[in-house]
């Protein structure tokens, strides 16, 4: 199986019906690919014209805009601002916390339309409610923010000349306790098809796990305004990693008396065992499906989709995936960040599905809002079980049987959606069942349910409850599987709803305690407490933690162990909002791995003992583990890899007995790490053996106020954690709190005192000795500056995450573009995050920050910060991969590269030059499975960016 694909796979299309058949209804069943192809031009396809870039943009608080009709074509907008789209107007530090109403205008002039051209208007999604005008022609409006909607503009639409485009976009609408990004959050585009066209393929694929076949059926919906398809037909082709595996003419169209102007092809077929690969979450096999209209026997319009093979279904209370009983966990995550909002570029949506895995999650409703098309196929190719939702939430006057737009929502996200292996099930709502709260929920889940099966019978339909345990007629009894939200008291609870809803299985969709903390190091999370618990009972089939990530909100509460912090982050992840991983971070994916224990002892002489103990099979997960790999790697005190290897598994089941493997250490190391990893390189668990003691860290930066000292520096690859230590003349030694992050405070000083301090690093052998580390400090009245938790920049400015204390009014930031010299100073009154345009873009920057706070003078200053900016060339390399040999290719060990979205390794062989392009971008590990590369001397590596453009190679070093 390769886990490493290339992104572009080539389509072979295989004719294999004669002309003299052309019109012959029926399906053929391919055993063999057939060399016999044609190629198909690009003219047939849809092309599309991005439309993104700066967009001229005016909030319009008093609502004047309409009456003073901002979308005329004539108006004067040279003063208006202007921002990024797709993007949301909340990242910009003047808009922060605007909510109301803003308009958007751009001026396009298209290219290479024809005036046969059938021209749509597409938004992906723009949050909220949005009015759209094309050349002072009101198009309409949408009222469902997450959902993408289109028009057809072809009589509007001046072909080869300037159009204008106005939108007047509003932001009002909230949904749970997170934030309300506003704006054109999602790509716009001019979409190019002839006027018959293909508007859509359904896949539906059903294995037969007894037999090993899978019955298929490909529903391909056509547009069609002016063409008797009574004389057209459709070919149909399915290839598999570039094979075909199937091809058939279908030549009956019947009208589809749903959509005006809309008619339908439907093939249906079954598929041999030898041709039938499952997709699972540990092993997602893709198919491609490409559908060609023919019209006069000839091609006219073409689209392609992927889609997997894989039957999940639910009985006696327990849950299956292609035959095999499991019990799952997850996250729940808000799709955001603080840099980006919720706009999410593809490098956000492959770190967070990254890290996600490597935290062992593999089920979850992940998120309320739909999902983006990008965001989807990630969690196909790397394999995760999903439900998508129509995002009711609370009190909500939309739970209503009789109300269209939940319809119009759940009937969107289904058509967009439907090929996606990685999608279980469609959520109706969440949390509305409180009959006090909304009196008919009750007939709205029951009818919704309904709407859902008849939209998509091949999946279930469910709603997600907060009070399935206090309501006995409560609206998860139409759901197929309950799907619970709840908080505290978890197995108390857990009983109570099985007491009502004996016939289903259940799944704590939701689970958590209270917040965790915005700093890393005050994570308290406790996996066993949570959790442990609830293995016993076998009707629970998962959990799915809240959250993946803090996210911004100002959602307040009368428990402050429920309130936001001032920094607008709402702390419930296991990763701050800047997606830096927190003290509960190793926990949860140790607590969820798949295996009770990975251990490392001393055999004798060089030889060290590997062992593996499973889990059972009454616990979380359980499920089947094929193709896992011990990755394993030596380190020198300076922090070098000697020696490493990789170990290949048998497949573990759950139950199965201990196992061990034997390695040789050449010689001695100081660290010793061995990494249980999944079929495409994810940490799944992972043990350290240190032999020496960590080096002190230098301390880069001292700060004092009258009773706090913080020191800054530089991590340390041997050291678990940090602590600052202070000695008072008189000999007292005061210890700082422990710490993971890369500062450390010692408080409860006393003011105008000298202290001796000094920094130690630890881990599991001891500590480190200061050697002269010792620095005289003395207690001010002076104010700590802001903790900045990171920086990241984009093409054209930079942002900074950083601390928030209750008495700030303002912050102020200087920057230039040479250490020291800083040509820019001003205010910002921003709470956590900040939005810097460039003075130059492509070209490195420095800052420093500080408070200025209510009743105090002045903070000190940060210590100046260098960001680096992206240029011309692409990202740059990651600086210390490593190749290391395994069973049929290599694993690929790396630091990953901020801004990735993949890399490109290149070898040459006597062969050639070679390339192959990986799927993954922020996993440490990295399995490539081309066995060549194992031998190749010379591998260099580069790094993928958002846009597809690769940086600047660099060698890679090998282990043989």
């Amino acid at each position: 199986m390769l886990y490493c694909r290339q992104y572009t796979t080539v389509i072979a299309i295989t004719l294999l019906c004669l002309f003299g058949s052309l019109f012959t209804a029926g399906c053929k069943l391919i055993q063999q690919p057939s060399n016999n192809s044609s190629s198909i031009t690009s003219s047939i396809k849809t092309q599309t014209q991005s439309l993104a870039g700066d967009w001229s943009f005016k909030i319009d608080p008093y609502n004047v805009g309409a009456d003073e009709k901002w979308w005329q074509e004539d108006l004067n907008a040279t003063h208006w601002d202007h921002i990024k789209v797709p993007g949301v107007w909340d990242v910009y530090d003047r808009y922060h916390d605007y909510t109301g109403t803003a308009w958007y205008r751009y001026e396009f002039s298209p290219k290479d339309i024809n005036t046969d051209d059938k021209i749509q208007l597409i938004f992906d999604s723009v949050y909220h409610d949005s009015e759209v005008w094309l050349n002072d022609t009101y198009l309409g409006k949408n009222s469902l923010g997450f959902m993408s909607f289109k028009f057809d503009i072809e009589k509007h639409l001046r072909k080869s000349q300037s159009n204008t485009l106005a939108l007047r976009v509003n932001n009002r609408v909230k949904r749970g306790a997170v934030w309300n990004w506003g704006g054109i959050r999602f790509p716009v585009y001019l979409s190019i098809t002839p006027k018959t066209y293909i508007e859509r393929v359904y896949v539906t694929a059903t294995p037969d796990l007894s037999t090993g076949k899978a019955a298929l059926t490909v529903k391909t919906k056509i547009h069609s305004e002016n063409v008797n398809l009574k004389q057209a037909a459709l070919q149909i082709n399915i290839t598999r990693e570039g094979k075909n595996i199937y091809s058939n003419i279908v030549n009956k169209a019947v009208v589809n008396n749903e959509e005006l102007n809309s008619f339908n092809f439907v093939d249906s077929f079954i598929l041999d065992k030898a041709l039938v690969d499952l997709w699972h979450f540990n092993d997602p096999n893709l198919y491609d499906v490409q559908v060609t209209l023919l019209l006069d026997d000839k091609q006219h319009h073409q689209i392609e989709d992927r889609f997997g093979i894989r039957k999940v279904e639910t009985k006696n209370n327990a849950l299956y995936l292609n035959g095999e009983k499991i019990r799952l966990n997850g996250f729940n995550m808000v799709p955001e960040d603080r840099f980006d909002g919720n706009a999410l570029p593809l490098s956000r949506i492959k770190e967070d599905v990254d890290l996600l895995k490597t935290l062992n999650g593999n089920f979850a409703r992940l998120s309320g809002p739909a999902l983006p098309k990008a965001y989807l196929d990630y969690l196909d190719e790397v394999g995760f079980l999903l439900i998508e939702e129509v995002g009711l939430w609370g009190k909500d006057k939309l739970v209503d049987p009789d109300h269209p737009l939940p319809k119009e929502w759940l009937k969107r996200l289904v058509n967009d959606h439907y090929n996606h292996p990685s999608i279980v099930a469609w959520s109706v709502g969440n949390e509305i069942g409180d009959l006090k709260k909304n009196p008919k929920a009750l007939e709205y889940v029951e009818g919704a349910i309904k709407h859902s099966k008849e939209l998509d019978p091949s999946r279930m339909a469910v709603y997600i409850s907060y009070s399935a345990d206090y309501q006995a007629d409560d609206p998860s009894q139409f759901s197929d599987i309950v799907m619970f939200n709840k908080y505290d008291t978890h197995e108390e609870k857990l009983k109570k709803v099985h007491e009502f809803h004996t016939d289903k299985a259940i799944f704590f969709s939701e689970i958590g305690t209270k917040l965790d903390g915005v700093d890393p190091n005050d994570s308290t999370i406790d996996p066993q407490g949570l959790w442990n618990n609830l293995k016993q009972y076998p009707y629970l089939i998962g959990t799915s933690h809240f959250a993946f990530s803090d996210y911004r909100s100002d959602w307040k509460s009368k428990n402050l162990t429920w309130s936001t912090d001032d920094s607008e982050n709402r702390a419930w992840g296991v990763l701050t909002a800047y997606r830096t991983p927190k003290r509960s971070f190793e926990k949860l994916r140790n607590f969820n791995a798949p295996i009770e224990e990975l251990a490392i002892k001393h055999n004798k002489g060089k030889q060290f003992e590997i062992s593996i103990t499973p889990k059972t099979t009454n616990t979380f997960p359980a499920f089947i583990l094929k193709n896992y790999q011990i990755v394993w790697t030596a380190k020198n005190k300076k922090n070098g890899v000697f020696s490493a290897g990789t170990i290949a598994l048998p497949t573990i089941k759950p139950g199965d007995t201990k196992l061990s493997r034997m390695i040789d250490i050449e010689k001695n190391f100081a660290k010793l790490t061995a990494n249980l990893i999944d079929p495409f390189g994810y940490i799944v668990k992972k043990v350290d053996i240190y032999q020496h003691a960590p080096k002190a860290p230098e301390i880069k930066k001292i700060f004092s106020s009258l009773d706090t000292i913080r020191v800054t520096y530089d991590k340390t690859e041997m050291a678990d954690e940090y602590q600052l230590e202070a000695v008072t003349h008189d000999g007292k030694t005061i210890l700082g709190k422990k710490t993971i992050n890369d500062f450390a405070e010692v408080t409860g000083l006393e003011g105008d005192n000298i202290y001796s301090i000094s920094l130690k690093a630890f881990n599991p052998v001891g500590e480190s000795v200061t050697r002269g580390n010792i620095k005289k400090v003395v207690t001010t009245p002076a104010e700590l500056p802001p903790i900045i938790w990171s920086v990241a920049s984009k093409d054209d400015a930079f942002h900074i995450g950083f601390s928030v204390s209750l008495n700030d009014f303002k912050y102020e930031i200087q920057y230039g573009l040479a250490s020291g010299e800083y040509s820019k100073s001003f205010l910002i009154d921003t709470h956590g995050a900040t939005h810097i345009p460039a003075l130059q873009p492509g070209q490195d920057h420095y800052f420093r920050l500080r408070r200025l706070i209510t009743g105090s003078v002045d903070s000190e200053w940060t210590e100046e910060i260098k960001v680096i900016f992206p240029n011309e060339n692409g990202l740059s390399a990651p600086t210390n991969a490593l190749i290391i040999p395994a069973k049929d290719g290599i694993v690929l060990n790396l630091t990953p590269v901020q801004g990735a979205t993949g890399y490109q390794v290149k070898w040459e062989n006597k062969n050639g030059t070679h390339t192959v392009r990986t799927k993954l971008a922020y996993s440490s590990y990295i399995t490539i499975a081309e066995p060549s590369l194992a031998q190749a001397k010379q591998v260099e590596i580069a790094t993928v960016d958002k846009d597809g453009k690769v940086g600047p190679y660099r060698f890679v070093n090998s282990i043989r």
